[in-house]
């Protein structure tokens, strides 16, 4: 009998369990933006695109990024279909969220097509897409067409757009979808903002503030499509990204150091916005068109007028020519020394920063990004090894090592190395930003964490991070697996020293990928490759590797032609690494806490002191001459200007 009522017991308090874990299931308000509208063609229309509706969808796109950064294994490595079909990922399976009126799920068989489709301009076509269907919203993408004559519309100055797919005028789901997405490309970005007919573009430049650039929004780099995914309350901007390769991965992104290499307002004295269509953008939500009844007519673009209230601004173009010319904006009293600083104080919702919490929780966002990597390159040597070596795609028109077509393109690693070279600089320019605020209102710095140190100015705040910096990386390691199969470990402050060395080459095996250095343990009994060229020389691994070199010191990608054979090992300006950019501030010892009273003793920091000091962060800044022959004349890619070949060697 007591064992009865002991399982009896159990048995209830497991239920009263389950029932308090059903009660904590995600609940949501009513619909922000309830059916309103009727109209059909590829699905039903029942809503209009809102400023309460783009919260909404800000709010999916941000839960999908929060369960793939702190769900389960499963959850944190989805690819399209687990993200669309888990419940916990997907608020749309979720019917609060959802929403009466809306739409089922899309079949699996489209949701598999569309993840063949995916890779990163694609997927921030799709995501939206996605939500409008759901939703029961219109939704229209565009086709572009090069505003040069012959270049690719990936690499073209401007590009045109055109109608494209418009789901009212498409009679089925898997119709609109395999246009919209399938026709999507990076280069649909590339639109001016006063070039023919660019009203009818995808997106247009959003304010930075946080009532409009909210996730869900865009931001574009060269080739580069993100979906803005996080803002942070210390302003931080998160991403989401999709890869190029078979997998077609979907993963968190970098952060802030993937805004940059935005056109100044007026940098073309023909065209004051010429090129201004890079940077964080808005989706140009589309509109349906109603007779009395609310029955749909048609489905059009939002003018740039009316997409004011989404947040159309391009205030962007004009604080990048701020400071190219006056190298200083205000806001609120402070001045914001980059575009990223900016952003941060715009978008910030916590009054101060915290150091020590930063550098340790980025340090491990660090790691993550070389985990990958990893991943990445034991796949690449498996695909080179059963398929064979891959082209190398040197001095072509319309590829370069950046974007390219085929294997190229999907095992070599140019342009994730860029991102995991800016990520590891975020962190250094991240690290100057507190240093500046510091400087200017000391109180915006919470020091715990760093009591060790007895900060007392600039130039201690640096030392103690570039210290906290360094015992993170000597702490936090990643294990490699080796030609032989041997594993070999790597600690971050390891990877720090091999920044510049790491082989993007899918035909490198992985310690050279991992830039073992010569003579090392690493290099023992490392196979002998080649890197194949278009017109069938045969370049072997160690020359290959050594010319190179140039290629591994970018911090953004090229849209120029790739060299190899003859390409020039020296004479270009490298970024200084973190502890030499951060420690650049030792000439900043002004007392800001408390005056040094005669006696005192020194702070526990002895700061770094290289003499240079801090201007603008690399991000906004062009590099000056360095008086260097070698530099004299060379853009800031270190490419010695658009001569013949020549010039390249």
């Amino acid at each position: 009998m007591i064992k009865h009522t002991t399982i009896k017991r159990m048995f209830f308090f497991c239920l009263f369990l389950l029932l308090a874990v059903g009660v904590s299931t995600p609940s949501f308000a009513t619909d922000p933006n309830p059916p309103s509208i009727r109209g059909g063609g590829a699905w039903q229309i029942r809503r209009q695109w809102t400023p309460a509706e783009t919260r909404h969808y800000a709010q999916w796109v941000e839960h999908l990024f929060d369960m793939k950064t702190t769900g389960n294994v499963e959850q944190r490595t989805a690819k399209l279909e687990r993200l669309l079909t888990d419940p916990e990922m997907n608020l749309l399976e979720q019917p609060s969220f959802l929403g009466k009126g809306s739409n089922p799920q899309m079949p699996l068989s489209l949701i598999r097509s569309m993840h063949h489709y995916m890779d990163c301009a694609k997927f921030t076509a799709f995501i939206p897409a996605y939500y409008a269907y759901r939703r029961a919203l219109p939704w229209i993408t565009a086709t572009v067409y090069s505003g040069e004559r012959g270049v690719d519309v990936r690499i073209s100055s401007f590009n045109h757009p055109t109608g494209g797919a418009n789901s009212f005028k498409y009679g089925s789901l898997s119709a609109f979808f395999n246009a919209a997405v399938g026709h999507f490309i990076s280069g649909n970005y590339r639109v001016n903002l006063t070039g023919k007919s660019a009203e009818l573009s995808d997106t247009v430049p959003v304010a930075l503030n946080r009532q409009y650039l909210l996730p869900g929004c865009m931001n574009y780099l060269d080739g580069h499509c993100l979906v803005l995914a996080k803002v942070t309350e210390y302003g931080e901007l998160y991403f989401l990204n999709c890869s190029t390769t078979k997998t077609r991965d979907i993963f968190t992104y970098n952060g802030m150091n993937a805004v940059g290499g935005i056109t100044p307002r007026g940098s073309d004295p023909e065209d004051e916005w010429m090129g201004c269509f890079q940077g964080l953008r808005v989706l140009r939500y589309p509109i349906a068109d109603t007779n009395s009844q609310g029955v749909v007519t048609r489905v059009r673009r939002r003018t740039d007028a009316e997409m004011r209230e989404f947040g159309f601004s391009t205030e962007q173009y004009d604080v990048v020519r701020q400071m190219y010319t006056s190298h200083e904006i205000e806001e609120d009293g402070l001045k914001p020394q980059s575009l990223h600083d900016l952003i941060r104080l715009r978008m910030k919702t916590v009054e101060r920063i915290k150091p020590a919490e930063f550098i340790a929780a980025y340090c491990d966002e660090i790691l993550t990004a070389f985990l990958e990597r990893e991943w990445f390159i034991q796949d690449a040597w498996e695909d080179v090894r059963k398929n064979g070596p891959i082209v190398y795609p040197e001095d072509l028109d319309n590829e370069n090592i950046f974007q390219a077509l085929g294997r190229w393109e999907t095992w070599s690693s140019p342009s994730s190395d860029v991102d995991r070279r800016n990520k590891y600089f975020y962190l250094a320019d991240w690290m100057e930003y507190a240093v500046r605020m510091f400087g200017m209102k000391p109180s915006f710095v919470d020091l715990t964490g760093l009591e060790a140190y007895a900060i007392n100015s600039q130039a201690d705040l640096a030392a103690a991070m570039i210290a906290e910096k360094n015992r993170h990386f000597k702490e936090k390691s990643l294990e490699y697996t080796h030609s032989s199969g041997k594993k070999f470990t790597l600690t971050l402050a390891d990877i720090e020293t091999r920044l510049y060395d790491l082989s993007f080459d899918p035909n490198h095996p992985p310690e050279l990928r991992w830039g073992a250095p010569p003579d090392s343990p690493e290099r023992e009994g490392m196979p002998q490759t080649y890197t194949p060229l278009p017109k069938g020389q045969k370049v072997p691994a160690d020359e290959a590797y050594r010319l190179q070199f140039f290629y591994r010191t970018l911090c953004q990608r090229e849209t120029t032609s790739s060299y190899l054979v003859g390409m020039y090992t020296e004479g270009f300006p490298i970024r200084d690494k973190l502890d030499a950019q951060v420690g650049k501030w030792s000439y900043a010892t002004e007392p800001l806490l408390h005056p040094v009273e005669e006696g005192e003793p020194e702070p526990s920091l002895t700061p770094a002191n290289p003499s240079a000091i801090p201007q603008l962060t690399p991000d906004e800044q062009e590099p000056k001459d360095t008086g260097d022959p070698g530099t004299a004349g060379r853009s800031r890619s270190g490419r010695i200007g658009r001569g013949g070949r020549r010039t390249r060697r």
